[in-house]
């Protein structure tokens, strides 16, 4: 059996408002994070704008502290997710895609294989939330891994094209305009 390939939508807005399709429609909202605990630029300021689960499950996860005391802190985070589910119908996926942030020594903290990793992992939790309800489940995301982890946007596109799209999910990318 073929799986139906997802479709993808490029949208002017801000991904923190999504533009939802379907009734009753489950939004998971994918960004790039690094492994270090560095919670204070991009995408990450407009979250906290609405929300503060996002950043107390990644800081958490970082941490390996309460909902996370199980995580392994000797054990490379790289290519994992912690997920803020806002609401029955949200959920924040912080992908740990990057090692540690943007500077003279680390001009590219983006690490492809890890992104790849964490953005299957988000194929995971997307089949588990099909299985428990009849909604659509649709990822909505700002273009992440391109500006401050230095990621070729082209190539992550290409990921979002072969590890979403061709695992059957709908995807709606923002291009943020001021």
């Amino acid at each position: 059996m073929s799986i139906k390939k997802g479709t993808l939508r490029i949208v002017t807005g801000d991904a923190t408002e999504p533009q939802t399709t379907y009734e009753n429609e489950i939004v998971v909202i994918p960004h790039c994070c690094n492994n270090k605990g560095a919670w204070g630029a991009g995408f990450v300021l407009a979250l906290n704008k609405k929300w503060s689960e996002p950043e107390k499950m990644y800081k958490a996860f970082i941490a390996g502290e309460p909902p996370y005391p199980y995580r392994d802190l000797h054990f490379p985070i790289l290519g994992k997710v912690c997920y803020a589910k806002i609401n029955n119908h949200l959920v924040i996926a912080n992908m740990i895609g990057q090692d540690g942030t943007k500077s003279p020594t680390n001009p590219k903290p983006v690490k492809y294989w890890a992104l790849a990793d964490a953005m299957r992992a988000v194929v995971g939790y997307i089949e588990m939330i099909k299985k428990q309800t009849s909604s659509p489940v649709v990822i909505h995301c700002p273009k992440f891994g391109s500006l401050r982890a230095n990621g070729n946007w082209d190539f992550i596109l290409e990921l979002i094209r072969e590890i979403w799209l061709e695992n059957g999910i709908d995807v709606v990318i923002y291009n943020y305009v001021e």
